[in-house]
């Protein structure tokens, strides 16, 4: 079992480390606390995920609609990089935004195809191999928690050290994500 959870998070920390629209939320967090909005994002990256695992579990291989919740979740990642964007200079406090880490999680997840392309190519074969659910999560969330906490606590502190530039990296990351999304959307699409 500890094989599963150690493999799972090499293979879960080769997906964390690339760049994508988790890596662009994170980077948009500056000086806040970066330990309460990885949770949240994690959290919300972790909900898709465990719902994957249990379906595949119970014998799924197949998601109906996929381009439609994929087309949903983009949309979503969308907005949530206009407003990151567009807030990039508020000093809002982290308290004020406890629910929007959790959404930017679930958007990242459900509106990235290459989520869905991985669980249902990669994520089914492997488990089909090795049929340790829980062993395989474990392994794979704590890929991400390792990966988005050690960015988030770099991002805090560099956001201290650029100042007042560091708005410019948090608009760019909240163009990346809008970028990501409409990405996404034409893949889907034209696919």
């Amino acid at each position: 079992m500890i094989d599963i959870v150690v493999a799972s998070f090499l293979i879960g920390l080769s997906g964390a480390v690339s760049p994508g629209p988790m890596t662009a939320s994170v980077l948009g967090i500056g000086s806040r606390q970066p330990g309460r909005f990885v949770a949240g994002l994690v959290t919300g990256h972790g909900i898709p995920e465990a719902a994957m695992v249990a379906a595949i579990a119970c014998g799924v291989r197949d998601v109906p609609y996929i381009n439609l919740v994929a087309l949903l979740g983009s949309g979503v990642l969308i907005v949530l990089g206009i407003g990151q964007f567009l807030r990039a200079g508020d000093a809002v406090a982290v308290k004020d935004e406890a629910g929007v880490p959790v959404a930017f999680g679930v958007a990242c997840t459900l509106g990235n195809p290459y989520w869905w392309v991985w669980w249902l190519t990669f994520g089914v074969g492997f488990l089909a191999l090795h049929p340790s659910f829980a062993a395989f999560y474990v392994g794979h969330i704590g890929a991400d928690i390792a990966w988005l906490g050690l960015l988030a606590f770099a991002v805090s502190r560099g956001a201290n050290v650029l100042g007042y530039h560091y708005k410019k990296v948090v608009q760019a990351s909240g163009l990346a994500m809008v970028i990501f999304g409409l990405y996404f959307i034409l893949t889907i699409l034209f696919a």
